[in-house]
């Protein structure tokens, strides 16, 4: 188990529970590992959903115009 710097309670559907203990379980991980790997993933989704946001008024480029300045045509790619 990762070094952890905080202690937490939590109460659990007790559905949910056995799933994490059985899937912690057949990983041979904690349950703490397999919660916080979970929470991660979610953080890095949520700094990916700002960066698009960030991005939504930028200007389009079309993909014609990105080929063109990169001297490609669509049958360059299809080879």
């Amino acid at each position: 188990m990762s070094n952890l710097s905080d202690k937490t309670t939590i109460y659990l559907n007790p559905s949910v529970k056995r799933f994490l203990q059985h899937k912690a379980v057949t990983e041979r991980r904690s349950v703490s590992e397999i919660i916080n790997e979970e929470f991660a993933d979610m953080l890095d989704d949520l700094d990916d959903l700002k960066e698009i946001d960030n991005r939504r008024n930028e200007d389009v480029v079309p993909f014609e115009a990105v080929l063109n300045e990169l001297g490609l045509t669509y049958d360059d790619l299809q080879n």
